[in-house]
C-alpha cells in the first residue's frame, strides 16, 4: 500500500471535490437537476436508478448521460418513478441486461420513495442512515456496491441543491474492476480489499467515497507508472 499512498499523498479533500465536479456522471446529474423543477422527485429518481446501475451494457458515464437526457423534460412524481425508470431501462442502450431482475429491485423501493418524500434534505445530512435504510430494503450488506454507489450519486446531485456536505468516512467505496486492479498491484500483505482502501482513506484523511474520484480519474496513471 505504501507505494500507492506515496502517489496519492499530494491530494486533499478539496482536490477530490474538484475532481468529482469534472466527472461526467456529476455533470450529467447537475444538468438534470438544474433543468428539472421537481427537485425532491429527481433526488428519489437518482437513488432508484443507482440501485439498478450494475451489469451495464455501456460505460457508467454513457449510461448516466443517457439517463439525464431522457429525464430532462420528464414530469416526475413519487408515484411514477418506478414505472418511468422501468420504461427507460427497456429503451436504454447502456442498461440492457437482467431487465426483469432490475425492475423487481425497483419495486422494492416503491414505498420508500413515496413514504420518505419531504425528507431528502434530512437524508443528505444523515447519509449513513440513508445507506442503512437502503441496505435493509434491498436485503443487502451495507458495503454492497449498489448501496454505497446510491449514496454517492445521491450526494452528487444533492450538493447541487443544498449546502455541500462531505461523505461520511464510514461509508465504503464501491469496489469495481479498477479498484480491484489497483489492489492487486499495490496490496503487499493485504488480503482484504475493503481493509486496504479503508486504511488508505484513514492515512490520507479523505472519506472513501471522495477517494473514489481521485483513484477513478487517475487510474491509468496509477496503473502505468513505474514501480
Amino acid at each position: 500500500m505504501q507505494k500507492l499512498l506515496t502517489k496519492l499523498q499530494k491530494y486533499t479533500l478539496n482536490d477530490a471535490i474538484k475532481l468529482e465536479e469534472t466527472d461526467r456522471q456529476f455533470i450529467a446529474l447537475k444538468k438534470l437537476i438544474e433543468n428539472n423543477k421537481s427537485k425532491e422527485e429527481t433526488l428519489a429518481l437518482v437513488i432508484a436508478n443507482s440501485i439498478i446501475c450494475y451489469q451495464l451494457s455501456g460505460t457508467w458515464e454513457n449510461y448516466w448521460e443517457e439517463f439525464s437526457s431522457y429525464f430532462l423534460d420528464k414530469e416526475i412524481t413519487f408515484d411514477n418513478i418506478i414505472w418511468e425508470l422501468s420504461d427507460f431501462m427497456i429503451q436504454s442502450k447502456n442498461n440492457k441486461r437482467f431487465i426483469d431482475t432490475k425492475i423487481n429491485r425497483l419495486k422494492k423501493l416503491e414505498f420508500f420513495l413515496r413514504d420518505f418524500s419531504g425528507k431528502w434534505e434530512y437524508f443528505y445530512s444523515h447519509m449513513l442512515e440513508l445507506r442503512d435504510i437502503l441496505a435493509n430494503i434491498m436485503n443487502q450488506k451495507k458495503d454492497a456496491k449498489t448501496i454505497v454507489f446510491a449514496v454517492k450519486m445521491f450526494g452528487y446531485i444533492a450538493r447541487n441543491i443544498y449546502v455541500f456536505i462531505p461523505y461520511p468516512k464510514e461509508i465504503f467505496i464501491p469496489i469495481d474492476s479498477r479498484l480491484t486492479n489497483l489492489f492487486e498491484k499495490y496490496k503487499e500483505d493485504y488480503t482484504d480489499i475493503n481493509k486496504f482502501y479503508l486504511d488508505l482513506s484513514i492515512v490520507l484523511d479523505i472519506a472513501l467515497l471522495h477517494l473514489d474520484a481521485i483513484v477513478w480519474i487517475n487510474y491509468e496513471e496509477l496503473m502505468s507508472e513505474n514501480e
